[in-house]
């Protein structure tokens, strides 16, 4: 895990990356933790990508690495930008829904 303190000087990190097995590690230092919810957090990595002030990115880029599946969020200048990757599972078809509006199919090839 990478982390920049807020008094630290300018320092070009370009991604900030958390292995859910270490997040696992921090809660099963805290107590017991229900299986389920430590398997999750093994196969979940967190990824974070500075936002660019000079692109007008109004937060960072975060990835969320689960399930085949890489999901990314980020507040731009025109509105929420959201981001899915299934280029690394044998997915064929994404079911999704917004704001429960119904849920919708998108092809992945």
């Amino acid at each position: 895990m990478t982390s920049t303190p807020e008094n630290a000087p300018e320092i070009d990190v370009t991604q900030i990356f958390l292995d859910g097995r270490r997040l696992t590690a921090a809660l099963r230092a805290l107590g017991p933790v229900e299986p389920a919810l430590a398997d999750v957090l093994d196969h979940l990595n967190l990824r974070l990508y500075p936002r660019d002030h000079t692109a007008g990115d109004h937060s960072a880029y975060v990835v969320l690495d689960l399930h085949g599946v890489s999901l990314g969020a980020q507040r731009r200048a025109g509105g929420l930008y959201l981001h899915a990757d299934t280029s690394e599972s044998d997915d064929d078809l994404i079911h999704f829904e917004i704001n429960g509006g119904g849920e919708a199919d998108h092809p992945t090839r």
